[in-house]
């Protein structure tokens, strides 16, 4: 809302929500700031006031803004058990709550009104049950109904914690997971069985920042490894940990079992830490498979797709934890704008056997089918979101639309793009104008009229 005082980086913005709904044949647009603690106090003081937690805290400037934010803290000019959270990164439904999320606060919940319009309730503790952050995207079992969340702590052990709440909200019990120094953890994948947790190269450090240096860095002596816990398990004595070696996945797209393995498909990030700091190498996120054997304790990582940045997207709700054959996901090139949206066969194709659409094309590339779907020039967009036709089970799994947010850079315009999942092409089937700029952002959700129809009027309920 307010320009930062010092550096910006694209994680530290206040988090808004762009809400698109459809009724009746008429659709509505509404965009609202999420009115988290730190908005709301530096309304009152118009200009920013809280440290900007990747952006501004490197070196001895960043500590100082630290210590200065604190003391102010102190003073009672502001308080910091309110959340420094931004709610700007993911997006759930669950239990009758729209909750908006960073991994640095607990989630906020938001409200759709009857017109469309977003309102703030405020901070969600599911019911008083947690006093801790939550990471931005937990996962929703379509089956059970259940939610899987993870937690991490940048000061104190435990560093990383696991939980998960049943279908009505009843929260289940914490499980420490033993961790010898606080991790970037910002995403990880269910199975039917078990929760996969990632302990990867990107560690926090803050005692770099003595140094000048940035208190999220890449540890290149460490070795990534994967946990795999019992999802069901009240502690973390049966955790089995995999190394999986030069491996930094900040998002998994899927995960499910097969005999004696589980299967993850994730983007695997070089170098580990270029979106965090500035680096002259190139970026590249690697469509990838990982094997993570339970029994041996040694995994496989190869590459699916090699000749573009994958990034930013899902796989049809339903199939989360379970087999998949499809992905969707933002091209994203050039880094970090979005050039166009990847339907991916993770079914292995022979090149040759591939189709020719209009609006975009199918190549066999590393022996996996993509139909690849390309903006026009000058046109960036978003997160592809997968929404499926209907709720019949017997559905085919790809048997839906595409929603993504589409900026014209030239004429400062942006639409949402309604595709066919379907087709060979990802036909575009309707273009909504919308009547603001949506800027480049991070995840979202579809919420049906079913879903909408059971909201909780209060964060209480």
């Amino acid at each position: 809302m307010f320009e930062p005082a010092a550096g910006h980086h694209l994680f530290d913005g206040d988090g808004m929500l762009h809400a698109v709904r459809f009724k009746q044949g008429i659709v509505s647009y509404a965009n609202r700031f999420t009115h988290t603690y730190r908005v709301m106090e530096e309304i009152k003081r118009e200009k920013a006031f809280f440290p900007k937690c990747v952006g501004e805290l490197h070196g001895y400037g960043g500590l100082v803004r630290l210590l200065f934010f604190y003391a102010r803290s102190m003073c009672g000019l502001v308080d910091a058990s309110m959340g420094m959270g931004v709610a700007n990164a993911g997006v759930v439904y669950f239990n009758g709550h729209l909750l908006a999320m960073s991994e640095d606060d607990l989630p906020y919940a938001v409200y759709v009104t009857s017109a469309g319009d977003l309102e703030t309730m405020g901070r969600y503790d599911f019911g008083g049950q947690i006093n801790f952050p939550m990471i931005a995207h937990p996962k929703v079992d379509a089956l059970t109904g259940e939610l899987f969340a993870l937690s991490y702590d940048v000061l104190k052990k435990p560093f990383l914690k696991y939980f998960k709440f049943a279908q009505d909200g009843t929260k289940g019990p914490e499980v420490s997971i033993s961790l010898q120094e606080p991790t970037m953890v910002h995403d990880f994948a269910i199975t039917e069985k078990y929760v996969v947790v990632p302990d990867q190269e990107v560690v926090f450090r803050l005692q770099e920042m003595l140094t000048r240096g940035s208190p999220v860095m890449h540890d290149k002596q460490k070795i990534s490894r994967f946990g795999i816990l019992p999802r069901d398990d009240a502690d973390e004595s049966r955790i089995i940990w995999v190394p999986v070696p030069d491996c930094f996945c900040f998002h998994l797209w899927n995960a499910w079992e097969e005999e004696d393995e589980i299967v993850v498909i994730a983007s695997c990030m070089t170098p580990a830490d270029r979106i965090f700091n500035e680096s002259t190498e190139g970026l590249q996120s690697v469509l990838s498979e990982i094997r993570l054997n339970r029994v041996t304790g040694t995994s496989v990582r190869r590459p699916l797709i090699s000749d573009m940045n994958l990034e930013a997207g899902q796989v049809n709700k339903n199939y989360l934890g379970r087999k998949s054959r499809y992905a969707y996901l933002a091209i994203a090139d050039p880094w970090p704008k979005v050039s166009g949206i990847a339907k991916i066969d993770l079914q292995a194709h022979k090149p040759g056997d591939d189709q020719q659409g209009n609006a975009g094309s199918s190549d066999g590339v590393d022996n996996i089918r993509v139909t690849k779907f390309w903006y026009p020039p000058n046109c960036y967009g978003g997160e592809p979101m997968f929404v499926p036709r209907s709720s019949d089970p017997s559905s085919e799994e790809d048997d839906g639309f595409l929603l993504t947010f589409m900026h014209n850079e030239n004429t400062g315009k942006s639409e949402l793009l309604i595709l066919d999942a379907r087709s060979p092409s990802l036909e575009t089937l309707a273009r909504v104008k919308l009547p603001t700029r949506v800027p480049y952002g991070f995840h979202g959700t579809f919420i049906g009229s079913n879903e909408l129809a059971k909201q909780k009027e209060t964060i209480g309920s």
